[in-house]
């Protein structure tokens, strides 16, 4: 190659490499420029925004004016671009809600509530903010909500920040499905995919079963193992059979087959490791031995403590929903009949449950004395809710027995915690007693709530934040406006006096439908039914049932 040849390439290289250099440099200016115009205006766009955002009748409501920012939009949306959070899906409103509150600031208002004034406004408020928290701290492809959701500050944390799986993760979710929130309930099935993977292990190696088992905790690497160096709660294996259950809700509301097929092994192994574990009791029946009754401790005749046990009240009620969640399963996905049958089998030897000296429903298989006898835990009312084993229909004796265990409860200092509490609103609305629906919400609002919403739990010489009593809470006041059941649904079961005017638009029901309603002095006066999936139910309105049958797609409107 010749001389001139090699200097012509030289030079060449030599400007496309400064061309490149500069290129760069000018690239990299521009982005910190648009970076910095961007922040700039977004950070104005927001202020503005945030000047023009008022609460209004149980909604943000966004001021005209925001129209005015240009090419900004403020909302939540899921990755598909539907609204989760907004006018469009659910709003909730009591016609009792005194105009002006809202103005005030939310701290003023809890303090009005502490010193025994009412209002009405903060219930609904304190729904979509139930609804907004599960939204910020369970997105599709993100890590379940745990104890506080996103909002830990610590780098020691009250239990870790983890996931508490003997009551409070599952509650977490229960306003997700009812409160029109699917998509926010996703991550806990992929932890729970996680969690049977691990819970095989563990039931190999600790028990010799067959299946998948977790305890009471679990956390972001899905441990299954016993956790925690306490003796009410470590040793319990009903955790992964509790979540297990959740697959069969999700389906019920959501009627997606595909999901159910996806996550139908969660069932499966669940079901799979009692088979193996369950032991024969006293009196012939199939019982967890050992389990405890979280987190509770009895009192024996002769005035030992103790907490082991076999076959507690819980632990029957779970067995019984998971057994008939994985039967229905089953069902819908046309598994042999043979698998049917056999759970069939091991469901009809579960122990009857019982009731004690007080008539109160017992926590344990014997009437033992309890050394707190207003535990925070309800354990053994979890057939009433949030189970379906325990109905008026169904169980009246049953029903008037755990009536009267919550009641034992209350009368000696049960409600103490945010989300004891919660639970509480909730079992209340499925015995349809509205005005204590009613006395326990004002009881939340004015002991167990921040001055910023948020739920508190006792912790030593203070309070902590916990995300469950918020959720739990959210999803109980939906319980008392309808009860969804499979093939029932019944309008206002647990409506309180101090509510009997509202509406309420978009909540979701068992069967693949929503519900938008309006009801003055107590009764219904217009609703809509809309379709999902083909949709029929027992439907009771006023009083009054029908039978409601509704193709995909279909809606049904009524005024009364």
């Amino acid at each position: 190659m010749g001389i001139k040849l090699k200097m012509t390439l030289w030079y060449t290289i030599l400007a496309l490499v400064t061309a490149g250099l500069m290129g760069g440099l000018l690239f990299i200016a521009a982005q910190r420029s648009a970076y910095e115009y961007y922040s700039d205006t977004l950070y104005a766009a927001s202020a503005l925004a945030q000047s023009q955002l008022e609460y209004e009748s149980g909604n943000l409501e966004i001021d005209d004016d925001l129209e005015d920012i240009p090419d900004v939009h403020i909302a939540l949306y899921t990755e598909s671009g539907t609204l989760i959070y907004g006018r469009t899906r659910v709003e909730l409103a009591f016609e009792q809600e005194e105009p002006g509150l809202e103005a005030l600031p939310v701290d003023e208002r809890l303090q009005a509530v502490k010193e025994g004034k009412e209002d009405i406004g903060l219930v609904s408020l304190y729904f979509q903010y139930g609804r907004y928290l599960l939204i910020a701290s369970s997105r599709e492809g993100s890590l379940p909500a745990n104890l506080q959701g996103i909002w830990n500050e610590s780098l020691t944390p009250p239990w870790d920040s983890k996931f508490t799986i003997n009551i409070n993760t599952e509650m977490n979710y229960w306003i997700a499905e009812s409160g029109n929130l699917a998509e926010c309930h996703l991550p806990l099935f992929e932890l729970l995919e996680r969690i049977k993977e691990n819970g095989k292990e563990t039931a190999r190696r600790m028990y010799g079963c067959r299946g998948s088992v977790a305890h009471h905790n679990t956390d972001i690497y899905a441990d299954t193992a016993p956790q925690d160096l306490c003796i009410t709660s470590t040793f319990w294996v009903m955790g992964e059979a509790w979540l297990a259950t959740h697959v069969w809700e999700h389906y019920l509301y959501t009627k997606d087959k595909d999901f159910l097929e996806k996550h139908f092994d969660i069932l499966e192994q669940s079901v799979s490791f009692f088979y193996d574990f369950l032991t024969e009791g006293p009196d012939g029946t199939l019982v967890t031995s050992p389990t405890i009754s979280p987190e509770n401790t009895y009192r024996t005749k002769d005035g030992k403590e103790g907490h082991l046990c076999e076959g507690a009240t819980m632990d029957v009620e779970i067995l019984q929903e998971l057994f008939r969640c994985y039967i229905g399963a089953c069902g819908v996905l046309g598994k042999e009949e043979a698998r049917i049958r056999k759970a069939q089998e091991v469901c009809s030897s579960f122990p009857k449950l019982k009731t004690g000296r007080y008539g109160q429903l017992l926590e344990w298989m014997e009437d033992y004395e309890e050394p707190e006898p207003g535990h925070r835990h309800i354990s053994h009312l979890y057939g009433v809710y949030p189970g379906t084993t325990l109905t008026w229909q169904e169980t009246p004796e049953l029903m008037r027995a755990a009536r009267r265990s919550l009641d034992r409860r209350l009368e000696n200092g049960c409600g103490h915690t945010g989300w004891s509490r919660a639970w509480i609103i909730g079992l209340w609305a499925h015995f349809g007693e509205g005005e204590k629906v009613y006395e326990n919400l004002q009881a939340l609002l004015a002991k167990g709530t921040f001055p910023n919403l948020m739920d508190n739990h006792p912790m030593g010489d203070g309070f902590v934040f916990q995300i469950d009593g918020n959720l739990g809470a959210a999803a109980a006041i939906l319980e008392m406006l309808v009860l969804s059941q499979q093939g029932r649904v019944v309008l206002l079961p647990a409506l309180p006096e101090k509510l009997n005017g509202g509406s309420v638009c978009g909540i979701c029901l068992k069967g693949g439908a929503s519900l938008s309603m309006r009801w003055h002095e107590g009764r219904v006066t217009w609703l809509k039914l809309d379709a999902k999936d083909e949709f029929k139910a027992q439907l009771e309105v006023n009083g009054t049932e029908e039978s409601i049958a509704l193709a995909a797609g279909e809606s049904l409107e009524r005024t009364y």
